[in-house]
């Protein structure tokens, strides 16, 4: 009987010391977690009840450790605001974590909100059965990686608007010759010939008239640019039969020594900017007609197919071409094939 005893009573101081053992090594892991650098906190209940948080995370939401045992919601009105409560609250009741990068969030510190990004993770702990005892939450802030960043897409959208300017202004330059040319050539002719026939002075006025339209375009897509983030282009279905026309005409104002035929096929409408439609076909068709053969027909051949994502426009002409070893200039500004140089 004594023997029984004495066996019982070991065998609970035994169980007593490493009772005693487990919560002195529980109480020094909670200590070493709560100086953690690493931002951590821990819910334990459905209300979102704040069991553990690390020094860390106290940095990051600007608080002290009054908050423990408190709610999340209640400690953190902002974050519940922001829709970060009704996260975890889900992430509570489906047993699913959530991860989110780069999300903005205000941290309030001293009366003021402050805006901060962070990487962030809401992991449940599942119990045997699979369900939720506790949420741990994981945080790092990456607003200085987050603003690096913003600043470097800045400047490159800065540099890109800048070579886009560049590039606007040397189409500017080119692409207003031909409407002045038309104004110039026809204000000499008539200079020339008062006593032209009225069919002949409607057939230049309504020449005029359409150059001016085209130069207004023109200036209107460079002003555009200025307010490209505002302003979206004025999207409207071209009637590419009658744009094309009018672009023909204008060229033979322009190149009235110039002899070459038209073929045109089908020449389906396009749902686009009609300005620039105009820029793109009187640069196809003014350097088909400029850079003509000198001798033998002169032909163009302007036409379209339809595609899955839209429609095709094919221009084909006999001219003079590109060199095959200067194809590559093609997409370069300020540049000509050496074939065109007289």
């Amino acid at each position: 009987m004594e023997q029984g005893f004495w066996h019982y009573f070991i065998s609970c101081k035994n169980k007593i010391i490493i009772l005693a053992y487990m919560k002195i090594a529980a109480n020094f892991l909670m200590s070493v977690l709560e100086q953690c650098p690493s931002a951590i906190a821990i819910f334990d209940s459905k209300e979102l009840n704040i069991a553990f948080v690390s020094q860390g995370m106290l940095d990051i939401w600007c608080v002290n450790r009054s908050i423990l045992g408190r709610s999340f919601c209640a400690c953190f009105p902002n974050f519940k605001e922001e829709g970060f409560s009704s996260i975890l609250k889900n992430v509570w009741k489906t047993g699913i974590v959530y991860q989110a990068e780069d999300t903005p969030a205000y941290i309030v510190h001293d009366g003021t909100k402050i805006l901060r990004y962070f990487n962030f993770e809401y992991r449940p702990l599942l119990d045997e059965d699979g369900k939720t005892y506790a949420i741990m939450h994981t945080v790092s802030d990456v607003t200085d990686r987050h603003l690096a960043y913003k600043n470097v897409k800045e400047k490159q959208e800065q540099l890109m608007f800048s070579r886009e300017l560049d590039v606007l202004a040397s189409t500017l330059a080119h692409d207003l010759k031909n409407p002045l040319s038309v104004l110039k050539i026809g204000n000499s002719f008539l200079s020339k010939n008062v006593g032209v026939s009225v069919k002949v002075s409607k057939k230049w006025f309504e020449a005029f008239a359409a150059s001016i339209q085209n130069i207004e375009s023109i200036i209107n897509q460079t002003l555009q640019l200025g307010k490209i983030r505002r302003v979206e282009k004025e999207v409207a279905c071209v009637a590419m039969d009658k744009k094309i026309g009018n672009c023909i005409d204008e060229i033979k104002l322009v190149y009235p020594d110039k002899h070459m035929e038209f073929i045109l096929g089908d020449l389906f409408p396009l749902y686009t900017d009609g300005g620039i439609v105009y820029q793109v076909f009187i640069n196809l068709i003014g350097n088909a007609v400029k850079y003509a053969k000198e001798s033998g027909e002169a032909l163009l051949h302007i036409y379209s197919e339809k595609a899955d994502k839209g429609v095709v426009y094919y221009i084909e002409d006999n001219g003079i071409g590109i060199p095959g070893d200067e194809l590559q200039k093609v997409f370069l500004t300020n540049e000509r094939a050496s074939n065109t140089a007289k």
